[in-house]
């Protein structure tokens, strides 16, 4: 990639959307200049699809903007949606306030160009309409400072580095990392999404700052649980073992995954590792990598939140996942102990599987790989990791050759409103025991009816 300005290759809705920006903001008055900053700059550099459009003006509110622009478009029968409004904070900065609509299936947010001032926190004190140097100045990577002119339909890189770091894959904060970093810590985990996204070299320097104490301290304290657990979410979508390496490498673990007590042990990577090889001939999803994530915590509980488990806290209340991702990882550690690869027997395998700790059967059997892998890791995949790792596959096969994935689901012969007319008794534990050795007896006999 050149590191000269270049000039980017438009879809058919990209180049209509430029065009109208351009007729649009050269009759305002005075006349407004448009740029599309940021990820979508980068992307579009990097030939990757980008959807989402971020565009930076040279006035104060983009939404009084998109507003104005909506109508314009909606008189030439562009496809558009209505106007959002993105309060601007701090409260001084109301003039600042972002619009966001859909344009032609574009998600489009508009918003003047920024120069921000910090105090003691990464929320900024003060947000003035800025010039494109200060704007870029105040992103996280050079890479993802960039502007492309809908004007002059060109690439400007006000940074001078954005281009040459994007050509040759370095990370490095616009300004002194420290600065970058004190300024807004969520920025260090910013800059490992990334890293490990686009696989970047991260400068010297910014790692240096990124394992600073002072630094770490003020992600801890200074940055919101529901915004570092978006960001980590973010990286356990994309290149994981990668994130998770870098985290290991630069301490950061126990900045990131908090409940309130130390991790029993530091393994994370190791099982992230375990995890990577096993999901070669696998498929997996952010469940898992979060469960890699969390092993540490394995088995331990927090007394002060009433024995929950600490995976449980950590995804709970140190990073404010949703309850669905918390208790999925959770049920993994249960079900790893629950999944026998050595079960042979039909109805065994398949009560087993029919539990909602196990569920979905699949993830839960990489897990249970896994967890029988770390006790016996030498630091390397070698013939004992392979066994084990061929005992659940042979695992997998024989549940499919058994027709289990389908018997497991299958409605039973009998429910229980049915037995309770048949031998007369009301609701009680024995009838639930009976009908749990009915559907024994059905995934043992595939082919029989309720007669």
């Amino acid at each position: 990639m050149s590191t000269r300005a270049p000039l980017l290759t438009l879809n058919p809705t990209e180049a209509s959307l430029v065009k109208h920006l351009d007729d649009f903001a050269r009759h305002q008055t005075p006349a407004v200049e448009c740029r599309i900053a940021g990820g979508w700059v980068r992307d579009k550099l990097l030939s990757l699809p980008s959807n989402d459009l971020d565009i930076a003006l040279s006035i104060s509110s983009g939404h009084s903007f998109a507003v104005a622009f909506v109508e314009f478009l909606k008189g030439k029968n562009v496809p558009v949606g209505s106007v959002g409004r993105v309060a601007a904070n701090p409260e001084q900065s109301k003039h600042l306030e972002t619009g966001t609509t859909t344009i032609m299936g574009l998600g489009c947010d508009f918003v003047g160009l920024r120069c921000e001032t910090y105090a003691d926190s990464r929320i900024p004190s003060r947000v003035e309409l800025g010039t494109p140097l200060e704007d870029a100045s105040r992103r996280d990577l050079t890479i993802n400072a960039l502007f492309y002119n809908v004007h002059t339909n060109q690439v400007e890189d006000f940074t001078k580095l954005g281009l040459l770091d994007l050509a040759n894959r370095i990370a490095r904060t616009p300004l002194p990392p420290r600065q970058t970093f004190d300024d807004d810590p969520l920025r260090v985990l910013r800059c490992i999404r990334f890293a490990s996204r686009f696989n970047l070299t991260i400068e010297d320097d910014v790692m240096d700052a990124m394992r600073d104490p002072e630094v770490k301290a003020a992600l801890r304290t200074k940055v919101s649980k529901e915004r570092i657990g978006i960001e980590v979410s973010k990286m356990m979508r994309k290149s994981p073992l990668h994130a998770l390496t870098l985290i290991d490498v630069l301490d950061l673990h126990a900045s990131i995954f908090i409940c309130g007590a130390d991790p029993p042990r530091h393994d994370a990577i190791i099982t992230a590792q375990i995890l990577q090889k096993v999901l070669e001939q696998s498929s997996g999803d952010e469940v898992l990598w979060f469960a890699a994530a969390t092993s540490p915590f394995r088995g331990a509980v927090i007394k002060e939140k009433k024995n929950a488990s600490a995976v449980s806290v950590v995804l709970g209340d140190g990073l404010k996942l949703s309850s669905e991702v918390r208790d999925s990882v959770s049920r993994l550690f249960n079900a790893a102990s629950i999944l026998n690869p050595n079960a042979t027997g039909r109805s065994e395998i398949g009560t087993v599987l029919q539990l909602d700790t196990v569920r979905p059967w699949t993830r839960s059997i990489v897990w249970a790989t896994v967890m029988n892998i770390l006790p016996i890791w030498k630091g390397q995949w070698d013939t004992e990791a392979q066994q084990i790792h061929e005992r659940f596959r042979s695992f997998v096969e024989l549940i499919i050759q058994l027709d289990l994935p389908a018997a497991i689901d299958c409605p039973r012969l009998i429910n229980g409103k049915q037995l309770q007319n048949i031998i007369n008794v009301e609701p009680s534990r024995l009838l639930s025991v009976i009908l749990g050795e009915i559907n024994v007896w059905q995934l043992d006999h595939p082919l029989a009816g309720s007669e």
